[in-house]
């Protein structure tokens, strides 16, 4: 399939193991679908990522997103649970949340309490922490 046939996915289509559902958001260098497992019906997340679009710098960053999300399994940082390719994207499938990122509980929710904004501190504290002692090693 060449760049602009995958870039024009819709939904219901097929891709690997995965039928997608609906387009949950996009920028110019990847896609993020919601999606459904064919073989146990569970939702997941697949990332489309266009790699003809990404310079070296960038590729090297997605190298370390699967290296880092590839070997943890932590409440509070999303699951990598498959990764294949074909000719011009890479797929990442991921643990489907929901309740959406940060920044759209914000939106819905506005002004937060001082108790629900430490407990996301401490949330994203935590990964920091982890992702850091992950570069240290």
């Amino acid at each position: 399939m060449d760049l602009e046939a995958t870039k024009n996915l819709s939904e219901s289509h097929t891709i690997g193991n995965y039928i997608l559902k609906s387009k949950l958001g996009e920028s110019s260098f990847s896609t993020v679908w919601k999606a459904e497992n064919k073989t146990t019906g569970g939702e997941v997340a697949v990332k489309q990522v266009y790699l003809s679009n990404l310079d070296k710098n960038l590729r090297n960053c997605l190298d370390c997103e699967l290296n880092f999300l590839s070997s943890f399994n932590h409440p509070n940082i999303i699951r990598l649970l498959d990764v294949f390719e074909d000719e011009c994207c890479m797929f990442l499938v991921l643990e489907f949340c929901s309740g959406g990122n940060l920044a759209s509980y914000l939106q819905q929710h506005g002004r937060v309490q001082e108790k629900i904004a430490k407990r996301f501190t401490q949330q994203m504290g935590s990964r920091h922490l982890i992702s850091v002692s992950l570069y240290n090693i």
